[in-house]
């Protein structure tokens, strides 16, 4: 029986044949954006860096409005190389591109003009705005909270916002924006029930809201720009006191100060006066003033101890803030203006608001600048020893006058919006305007005032004229 001899086998065939490894090597073995999670999150790092490169591609392309085979290829050859660079675990197929093209075209299509800004850029306070006016009819009768469609409206233009900038939008704080308008806008919403997780109320809110109380009521028509810059700068004078100054020569600035307006401070104390400088002895002379209109019955003693435990609450509430985070705040308070009295509370027990809200229930015609008068006539008279504070009295009766407009001078089918253009209805009244210069009068204070908020002067014209409470 004959052996069988093994079969000899080609080298050189074997070498010549490709290895399977080497076959997927490369491109191949990246993973499909299509498929991944990522491409499915319009806030995904990828589909951000896609959405801007392509709209900054778009312009240098030829007939960038119509998807074609040319487009593709013109799109592929520019964005591939910067998107393997940035991730380079995933392979751009031209399908995607395609994708985010649609989408891209979809925004830019559906978009007005003043949607976009010079440069480009979305106009998020226009978008606000445009969209606030379908908010006007949202009820707050279905079960899920009205701050809901704050978050829905935020969630939809945050994608515009990834689509058009590229960037990931902050869900929070355009929610938090929204709702602070449209909460103005509902009827039927009472304090109680407008309370969500967006509302802001930490000490440093209050610091905030009582420098914009203070603000506006000095200057009924302030514009949200303006406001802002004086409410920052007012922050800058609090900030200097709590952080230049130690304890002890707060407490010490304050009694020279309190000493010098009653008119009986020592030689020391002049000293001490003569030392403070402009900027920081006003903001102290006003804590001093508002506490004693607030308590004229008060000892020299008190006030000074009151004033000194502002001071040191203002300090542990602003330290652990940065300046950023306090400016987010002051803007989100300052769109809402006047309006913000409807979801606030003063101090009803201070003695200038009881003596406001006896004037207010006389009066039955409401004449806002009658009640001003009468208000501080009766309260310097009680109290001569305040006459030195005298405009911290009239700006005081202005906020707590403005406080009962906005939460007793109405029913609650009243949005509070429409209570803002009552207001400047009846400051408007000694100017004895035409009808039609009283609607462009009420325009232009709302345009500047509230920014964010949308006007109709059909309604504006019908709230102003039909005397309906």
């Amino acid at each position: 029986m004959t052996r069988r001899q093994p079969r000899e086998f080609q080298q050189e065939g074997l070498e010549r044949r490709p290895s399977k490894k080497h076959h997927f090597q490369g491109r191949d073995l990246l993973e499909s954006l299509d498929s991944s999670p990522e491409f499915h999150d319009s806030f995904s790092k990828q589909n951000l860096f896609l959405s801007k490169k392509i709209r900054q591609e778009l312009c240098h392309c030829s007939n960038p409005k119509k998807w074609s085979t040319q487009l593709q290829q013109e799109l592929v050859h520019r964005i591939t190389p910067e998107f393997q660079k940035r991730f380079p675990k995933y392979n751009l197929a031209a399908s995607t591109v395609k994708k985010t093209w649609e989408i891209v075209q979809h925004y830019s299509t559906q978009m007005k003009k003043e949607a976009l800004t010079q440069e480009g850029k979305l106009n998020i306070p226009f978008l606000i705005k445009e969209n606030l006016k379908t908010a006007s009819k949202f009820q707050n009768t279905c079960r899920a909270h009205p701050s809901q469609y704050a978050h829905q409206l935020a969630v939809k233009m945050g994608e515009c916002i990834a689509v058009v900038d590229g960037i990931r939008p902050k869900l929070d704080e355009l929610t938090r924006t929204i709702w602070a308008l449209q909460r103005h806008m509902i009827p039927k919403l009472a304090p109680e029930q407008s309370k969500s997780p967006y509302d802001q109320h930490t000490k440093a809110d209050k610091l905030i809201i009582k420098a914009i109380l203070e603000v506006t009521a000095k200057h009924p028509d302030i514009s949200q720009a303006e406001l802002v810059f004086h409410v920052q700068r007012r922050f800058v004078q609090l900030r200097t006191v709590t952080s230049v100054y130690s304890p002890g020569q707060i407490m010490k600035m304050l009694t020279a100060l309190l000493a010098d307006q009653c008119h009986c401070a020592s030689q020391r104390m002049e000293k001490t006066l003569e030392q403070i400088p402009y900027p920081t002895a006003k903001c102290l002379k006003s804590e001093l003033a508002l506490l004693l209109i607030d308590s004229p019955h008060l000892s020299p003693e008190e006030v000074t101890e009151e004033a000194f435990a502002f001071f040191q609450k203002a300090t542990k509430s602003l330290e652990d803030l940065e300046e950023e985070a306090i400016e987010k705040k002051i803007q989100n308070w300052s769109i809402q203006s006047d309006m913000l009295l409807r979801w606030v509370r003063l101090n009803e027990d201070s003695a200038l608001f009881k003596e406001v809200e006896k004037a207010w229930n006389i009066q039955t015609d409401h004449n806002l600048h009658t009640i001003v008068s009468s208000t501080y006539q009766s309260f310097i008279e009680r109290y001569p020893r305040l006459i030195f504070c005298a405009k911290h009295v009239e700006t005081r009766i202005w906020i707590f006058l403005k406080s009962l407009w906005y939460t007793r001078g109405f029913t609650e089918e009243v949005t509070t919006y429409d209570r803002f253009i009552q207001w400047h209805k009846h400051l408007l009244r000694p100017s004895n305007l035409a009808p039609n210069q009283l609607i462009e009068n009420i325009e232009r204070r709302c345009r500047k005032m509230l920014p964010l908020m949308p006007f109709s002067r059909t309604k504006a014209r019908t709230l102003v004229f039909t005397e309906k409470k």
